[in-house]
């Protein structure tokens, strides 16, 4: 197995085990809120040590380190698609406390995040997490349409089009972060092209392919600038 690839299926194994906990930390805060045992001293501090008392902080911290480990394979969308996947977690948890009979819709409970935040029913609290659910399908939408956006990943995918290192030169602004450039590359033959083409400003400053029709390389309407994810080697 080449290096790269051992990293990739390192990385999938690891947001795999992350997953796994954060769904377990999710759902336990829920499921288990209502057996949640708080012991209060006279200065208003309290403690439990059960798991679900602090599950959802747990679940939080392990949450973002699988947003960033996950942005590998989901870019711009890992942090919307996190923010589902932990409220769903959360909502499960809920139902099948009232199907176990721990609740009711209309119990009122403590959500924990290390101390009980507020009570509210559980038909509150599935309520809030629908709405979490939405905004985390919004912000994934947006982050994946950012992303193929960027890479021009669905045209990379035709057979129609192909990809060469490209560098750009000449920068002219049009508006807010988009400009036109001069992209210069090489194709397939190794005939040498530059064509103007539009892209973010973002794209100077990052490693850029030109996704070019293999019949019409030179023709501007169907040339792209794809920005390339980083890697550990441009942060250095």
């Amino acid at each position: 197995m080449r290096p790269r690839a051992y990293g990739h299926a390192l990385r999938a194994l690891s947001c795999a085990l992350l997953a796994w906990f954060v769904w377990v930390a999710w759902y336990a805060s829920s499921h288990e809120a209502a057996s949640v045992k708080w012991t209060c001293d006279g200065a208003g501090t309290c403690a439990s040590d059960q798991f679900a008392a602090g599950s959802s902080l747990l679940g939080t911290g392990a949450a973002a380190l699988l947003g960033v480990l996950a942005a590998r394979f989901l870019h711009r969308a890992s942090g919307g698609v996190v923010v589902v996947f932990c409220a769903v977690a959360c909502i499960v948890g809920w139902h099948d406390a009232i199907a176990d009979g721990q609740v009711t819709h209309d119990s009122l409970t403590d959500f924990h995040v290390v101390v009980p935040i507020t009570a509210l029913s559980v038909a509150d609290w599935l309520t809030a997490l629908w709405c979490a659910v939405g905004l985390g399908s919004l912000l994934a939408w947006w982050g994946a349409a950012t992303s193929l956006r960027r890479t021009a990943a669905l045209r990379r995918l035709s057979r129609r089009y192909d990809t060469a290192t490209a560098t750009l030169s000449g920068w002219d602004r049009l508006s807010g972060r988009y400009g036109q450039v001069t992209v210069a590359f090489h194709d397939a033959h190794g005939t040498p092209h530059e064509v103007r083409a539009v892209t973010e400003q973002i794209a100077l400053r990052r490693t850029v392919l030109a996704v070019y029709d293999r019949e019409r390389p030179s023709d501007p309407r169907r040339i792209r600038v794809a920005i390339v994810r980083r890697t550990t080697r441009d942060l250095v």
